[in-house]
């Protein structure tokens, strides 16, 4: 797609032989054979920086405004060829089970936790108004035929150049039609582990900058891609409807992060940026509605005290 093709890897040439190794788009794999750009010269995984406590706000900017591009360009439009092109049953599928389902099923043999968290997960498996709101992202997940969107588009699924700040975004063989707050929600639920785990570390003016260039990243994701938006006559508008569905996704992606199948490295052996995380799922999904701005999705992450209280309500 033109609009994002500063962001993904570049072919340089395919064949109709062989094995496919360029994964951007569900249909074909195995029928054709792509060579691709080479980037191992420079570029590393956006979670790799976040872990080392680096992130360029460029790239920040880079990633908002690859999101807004193809969902902007794909939005609401005839979509018969997109909905043919991108039919993705089997991952979506898989995405519905690991994020929407598994996750919430206490006795599920493939979910797993810390021992500190499973002291705690009474908050999830025994608050039916959570398990209800956590029903409904599914459906909007598996109904709403938005746009075209990544459909994992976290910090692992992401290339940075640190010099520059440049993006390649990779792995997109989870993209479908769906709703454009899953690829938002799940890129700032990638920020929220991080901030977790850094919070955690310590009270040093190190951790606490980064933890502010956290928060930054947020605010900036959130004005960059309502600037970019070009499919809509109130972008400002839109978006604030949006926030609500980008709060409830993250939320699912946090939670399921810390008690599901797959984990994170950014907080993994760390229970208090385990628990920190958790909390943060929870908070985003039980207040969703509200969170109509980055500056109010923040609230999940500070002040803690006042998360906590809303979160034993």
């Amino acid at each position: 797609m033109k609009s994002s093709q500063a962001t993904v890897p570049n072919p340089t040439s395919s064949s109709r032989t062989g094995t496919c190794v360029c994964i951007m788009g569900p249909r074909g794999l195995g029928q054709f054979r792509f060579i691709m750009e080479d980037l191992s010269d420079g570029y590393v995984t956006l979670q790799a920086e976040l872990i080392r406590g680096k992130l360029h706000l460029a790239a920040v900017r880079n990633i908002a405004v690859f999101m807004a591009c193809v969902h902007s360009a794909t939005h609401n439009r005839s979509q018969n060829g997109l909905l043919t092109s991108f039919s993705n049953p089997d991952m979506v599928s898989l995405t519905e089970q690991y994020i929407f389902t598994r996750p919430y099923l206490k006795d599920d043999p493939t979910n797993h936790s810390s021992e500190p968290i499973k002291a705690i997960l009474h908050l999830v498996y025994d608050d039916m108004e959570l398990q209800s709101i956590v029903g409904k992202f599914k459906g909007l997940f598996l109904e709403k035929q938005e746009s075209l969107v990544h459909g994992d588009l976290h910090s692992g699924s992401i290339l940075v150049r640190p010099e520059d700040g440049s993006v390649k975004v990779i792995d997109a063989e989870f993209a479908y039609i769906g709703p454009s707050a899953l690829d938002l929600g799940l890129l700032l639920a990638s920020y929220v582990f991080s901030y977790c785990a850094h919070k955690e570390k310590g009270n040093d003016a190190e951790s606490r900058m980064f933890c502010e260039l956290l928060c930054q990243a947020i605010q900036l994701t959130g004005e960059t891609y309502n600037a970019h938006l070009t499919s809509q006559k109130d972008a400002a508008l839109y978006f604030s409807q949006l926030m609500p569905e980008v709060a409830g996704f993250a939320g699912c992606e946090l939670i399921r992060r810390i008690i599901g199948a797959a984990h994170v490295a950014d907080v993994e052996g760390c229970p208090g940026a385990e628990e920190r995380a958790l909390r943060a799922g929870i908070w985003l999904l039980k207040n969703h509605q509200t969170v109509t701005s980055p500056t109010v999705f923040l609230i999940c992450l500070q002040p803690d005290k006042l998360m906590l209280n809303m979160v034993k309500q």
